[in-house]
């Protein structure tokens, strides 16, 4: 049987397979997004009532689940990969292999993408690397200007936004993104 502990991460699992989004999942169940990205993520511990819920938005089980456990991803093809934001220009998308309090993004930013009005903080501590072109991140009132190559460190809860300001490059970048658990 599998490990209960993991039960989140074949929650996603099962989730993606059948290709249902996560705000599909909380709509049909009455919770929220945020409870359940921490269940996917074995960040809590979801109750059985809760479990339950789930697992019909599903058409699956408790056994079921238990028995999947989270088959270990190792290769996630382009295609494949969920896209989070495609707006303004700007393009997210979630590269998951169910390792517990991380996860990876991939950003696309074409020419003249301006987003500096749209400021981001969050809960966890990021890192991010150009991979291609040139980008400006708004941290702490520094500008930093980031080439291929180049990365950078945004602590949690730290107010910061990235753009593209050239006339002619795209730029790609990668983000891994690490929750730290909280201690009880």
């Amino acid at each position: 049987m599998g490990n209960i502990e993991r039960i989140g991460s074949s929650l996603r699992s099962l989730r993606k397979s059948k290709k249902i989004t996560l705000q599909q999942v909380a709509q049909d169940t009455g919770l929220s997004t945020g409870y359940l990205s921490n269940i996917e993520r074995n960040m809590t511990s979801p109750t059985l009532a809760n479990i339950q819920k789930i697992c019909e938005v599903l058409n699956s089980s408790l056994g079921d689940l238990l028995e999947r456990n989270a088959e270990e991803t190792i290769v996630i093809r382009k295609n494949d990969r969920e896209i989070m934001v495609d707006e303004s220009g700007m393009h997210i998308e979630n590269i998951d292999f169910g390792i517990p309090n991380t996860s990876f993004l991939y950003v696309e930013m074409p020419p003249n993408t301006d987003t500096r009005n749209e400021w981001w903080t969050h809960e966890f501590d990021e890192v991010g690397t150009v991979l291609e072109g040139t980008m400006w991140i708004d941290m702490d009132g520094n500008t930093f200007e980031l080439h291929s190559g180049d990365s950078i460190y945004v602590k949690a809860h730290t107010r910061h936004n990235f753009y593209n300001n050239s006339e002619t490059e795209t730029t790609r970048s990668y983000w891994t993104r690490i929750w730290i658990p909280e201690e009880d």
